[in-house]
Formats: structure tokens, C-alpha cells, sequence
């Protein structure tokens, strides 16, 4: 008989109680929302919730609306970060393509010297022949002049000789043809 009693009050109880679960409204968090984005549920006075997430964090209007300023200005920050990091990646882009191209115009100024010395070196080499075949030119000139003026000098050595030996054989004969006479 206390078994039943005891079986008794407890269906009373569960039934009493039962009804008034039903009676109210009864909001279930499903285990999803754990991994759900965007604003959390907002809780309602006098209704019940069943959460089945592993972890409930309650945060009152002040807190929330500070925590989403927070996220908000991080969002912001990410956009001016994106919007850096574009724009560095244009200003890199437009280096690396300057860059190559100046290496490409160095080389072609390479070739340009190389090629221009090339020439001043060939000019420098027929300068260089010139100047040793005017080198060599003025010597013999400067032989032949020499030679001209060893044999001037012997002509005119030779020159006053025969004008000495003149006047002596005309002094000669002049006093020869005056003893005679």
C-alpha cells in the first residue's frame, strides 16, 4: 500500500506540474546555435529556456551593445587593412614591373656602352696606327732633312774651296801672266 501511495503522489505531482510546463512557453536552443553568426536570441522575461549548447554566456544590453561596437570597429579596422594591403600589393606590383623593366633598359644602355666602347677602342686603334705612321713619317723626314743639310754643308764647304782654289789659280795666273809681261 505505500508502494501505490508513493506511485500516486508522484503521478499527482508530475501531472500537476506537467501542465504547467505546457501552459507556459518554452524556448529550446538547439545545439547548432553554438556555431551560429549573427545577434544572439534575446531572452524574454518569464519564459523558460531549454539550452542544449555546451556553454550559455548571458550579457545584459550595455555589455552586448559594447561588444558589438567593439566588433563592429574591428570589422572597420579589417576593411582599412584590406584596403592597405591592396594597395601595397599595387604599389609592389608596379616596383617589381619598374623594376624589370629598368633592368631591361640597363641592359640595353650595357649594350649601348659595349658597343660604343667597342668603336672608341677600334677609333683609339687607328689613332694609335696614325700616330705612329706620322711618328715614323716626321723620322724620316727629320733623317732626310738631315741628310740634306750634311750635304748642303758639304756643298757649301766644297763651294768655298773652289772659290779659295779660283782666287789662288787666278792670283796664280795673274801673277804668272805679270812676271811674264
Amino acid at each position: 500500500m505505500k508502494n501505490s501511495f508513493l506511485f500516486l503522489l508522484i503521478l499527482t505531482v508530475s501531472f500537476t506540474y506537467g501542465q504547467d510546463i505546457d501552459s507556459l512557453k518554452v524556448i529550446e536552443i538547439p545545439e547548432s546555435y553554438a556555431n551560429r553568426q549573427g545577434e544572439p536570441f534575446t531572452v524574454k522575461r518569464d519564459s523558460l529556456y531549454i539550452f542544449r549548447t555546451p556553454d550559455v554566456y548571458l550579457v545584459n544590453t550595455k555589455s552586448f551593445l559594447a561588444i558589438k561596437n567593439v566588433y563592429l570597429s574591428t570589422l572597420e579596422q579589417d576593411k582599412m587593412t584590406k584596403s592597405l594591403i591592396e594597395k601595397y600589393t599595387e604599389t609592389l606590383s608596379r616596383n617589381i614591373e619598374l623594376e624589370r623593366r629598368l633592368k631591361i633598359n640597363f641592359k640595353a644602355s650595357d649594350s649601348l656602352d659595349l658597343e660604343v666602347y667597342k668603336r672608341t677602342q677600334a677609333t683609339l686603334s687607328n689613332t694609335q696606327r696614325a700616330l705612329d705612321f706620322t711618328i715614323n713619317s716626321l723620322e724620316k723626314a727629320n733623317n732626310g732633312l738631315e741628310l740634306i743639310e750634311k750635304n748642303t754643308r758639304r756643298q757649301r764647304r766644297k763651294s768655298a774651296f773652289e772659290k779659295v782654289l779660283f782666287a789662288l789659280g787666278g792670283v796664280g795666273i795673274g801673277v804668272l801672266v805679270g812676271v811674264s809681261l
